[in-house]
């Protein structure tokens, strides 16, 4: 088990050193925070944090905050509406956007096959200061290991496309990599490198970035 975590890790440093040469902006930090209250076995309050930080991560340029409430249909699909208010700093002074989100996430869970976890998540986006709807599907593959007891530690991949309406076509796609811990069925951390690429116009650009989530249940 150490040595494949070791191996993937060593490939996530050679992902990241051959990406490096792609990137066209600083290195960015964001952080998020997952905050779920359970209600009932089936709902769920959720409240998520963000901060966003540019330049060698040294300057926050976002600040995001999403509230939702999320019901499990069955085992394998949950719907989550939130709503976004979300701050960006424009140098001059911050600039307040609302938005709003429609998730449908499904979840497989292969524990008989090597304890692989699938999940995909179709998020409806709309943005109502730019009256801009973007469809985004977010593929995450993760495989888990049990370390002392009911600890587990494992390596993740996922990727996840922005259609944008507006201009009919795909504008983003964030590539990502990395490791998640989980301490108990109420804590767990992810830690990652994502490879932000964008195209709003004329060609693709490409930004590194550190994410990190931690999760809290309640």
């Amino acid at each position: 088990m150490i040595k494949l975590i070791v191996c993937f890790l060593i490939t996530i440093g050679i992902f990241i050193s051959w990406n490096l040469s792609y990137a066209d902006r600083d290195w960015e930090y964001w952080n998020l925070e997952t905050f779920t209250y359970e209600i009932t076995d089936k709902i769920s309050f959720v409240v998520l944090p963000e901060w966003r930080f540019k330049k060698d991560m040294s300057y926050q340029y976002l600040f995001k905050l999403e509230t939702g409430v999320s019901f499990k249909i069955n085992k394998f699909w949950e719907i989550t509406p939130y709503y976004v208010h979300q701050d960006r700093n424009t140098g001059a002074l911050w600039d307040g956007s609302e938005i709003s989100y429609l998730d449908n996430t499904f979840k497989f869970s292969l524990e008989k096959f090597f304890n692989t976890k699938i999940s995909n998540r179709l998020r409806f986006q709309y943005d109502y200061d730019k009256a801009k709807t973007v469809f985004r599907n977010s593929l995450k593959f993760y495989k888990g290991f049990k370390i002392f007891g009911t600890q587990e530690i494992g390596p993740f991949i996922s990727e996840e496309p922005f259609y944008d309406c507006k201009l009919d076509r795909i504008t983003e796609h964030r590539s990502s990599v990395g490791v998640g811990y989980t301490f108990n069925k109420n804590f767990s951390l992810n830690v990652g490198y994502m490879l932000n690429s964008k195209k709003p116009a004329g060609k693709w650009t490409y930004t590194n970035v550190l994410v990190s989530n931690l999760s809290i249940r309640f």
